[in-house]
């Protein structure tokens, strides 16, 4: 996700280095070769990267041979993610696994980073030229996007107008979930209208929407910040008009699936950003040591509802607020 949502989550400090070492031989007369990566998140306040930096500390930990450090600013904008780059790329770290704030305006720094031998792993959202970048680890946001509509519709009973919030623009990921949503919905449920202004800085003028289109009955919604700002203007409306509208969202974030057991929402498309992490560290590992990666390694998502939510099985999927 995604992400440029603003959850309140534990907050990763600024270069925080996370050292993950294997226990050295007292007699050893060399130390053995580590591989210094860094994960830079979209963003160190919302849960989704909370539990990528989980994964990915956890993979670290269990190789054994990776000093990896994990840095991100405190709110998604790609004039605050570029000194950071440029912070990773004179520090010394061989591979740089980065969630960039915008695919074009992130293109320069990495570049640089690349041309001085610096491997580049894309994950969650990617550049909008990632010719030189070794592999995008990502979930396959069209297809949850298309399932999503179909959950949707059903939700409402395949009829009424579903409206999609505005995006910020730079996102590709997001662009991808929305297409895949409006894609699906266009082709397979066609007595559904969809209001959908495309993209925009203005990603919370719900009260507006529900003015301009009084025959919403469903909402797709595209990352953490959005649901919950939906939820919150929901609220706000008449009772009968209130209960008339369904909500389907991407992202786990503990006060979404609150929201989802409360009603307020009715279905949650669970990423899986801690095996994105996990994937980063084990994919750039591999390049630095020079073997093949695939180009592109999608995750899957995992679709949760109040049925399955007190299962185990499900709740794992719920994101984090804290590597414990």
């Amino acid at each position: 996700m995604r992400h440029f949502s603003t959850a309140a989550t534990r907050s990763v400090a600024l270069g925080t280095l996370v050292l993950l070492t294997a226990a050295q031989p007292a007699q050893a007369q060399t130390a053995p070769k580590k591989y210094k990566i860094a994960l830079i998140l979209g963003t160190t306040t919302d849960n989704f990267y909370t539990s990528m930096q989980c994964g990915a500390v956890e993979a670290a930990r269990r190789l054994g041979d990776v000093e990896l450090t994990v840095q991100g600013a405190p709110r998604w904008d790609a004039t605050l993610q570029t000194p950071v780059v440029n912070a990773v790329t004179a520090s010394g770290a061989q591979a740089i696994a980065i969630a960039v704030n915008d695919g074009r305006a992130l293109f320069a720094p990495l570049k640089a980073a690349h041309d001085k031998g610096i491997k580049i792993i894309g994950v969650d959202t990617r550049l909008s030229d990632s010719s030189f970048v070794v592999s995008n680890i990502s979930s396959d946001n069209r297809a949850l996007g298309a399932e999503a509509a179909r959950t949707l519709a059903k939700l409402m009973g395949e009829k009424g107008t579903a409206l999609i919030p505005p995006i910020t623009p730079g996102i590709t990921t997001v662009a991808d979930r929305i297409q895949g949503f409006i894609d699906e919905m266009r082709a397979n449920h066609k007595n559904i209208k969809i209001a959908y202004k495309g993209a925009s800085e203005d990603a919370s003028a719900f009260s507006a929407a529900f003015a301009a289109n009084p025959d919403i009955t469903g909402m797709f919604l595209i990352a953490n910040n959005e649901a919950l700002v939906a939820a919150g203007a929901i609220r706000q409306l008449p009772a009968e008009r209130r209960d008339k509208i369904s909500v389907v969202s991407f992202d786990a974030a503990p006060a979404l699936v609150a929201a989802l057991k409360s009603n307020q929402i009715q279905a949650i498309v669970a990423q899986k950003p801690a095996q994105m992490g996990a994937l980063a560290v084990e994919t750039a590992r591999k390049a630095l040591m020079g073997q093949a990666v695939a180009k592109s390694i999608p995750t899957g998502g995992v679709g949760l509802t109040r049925m399955n939510i007190g299962q185990p099985a499900f709740a794992q999927y719920v994101y984090k607020s804290s590597c414990k």
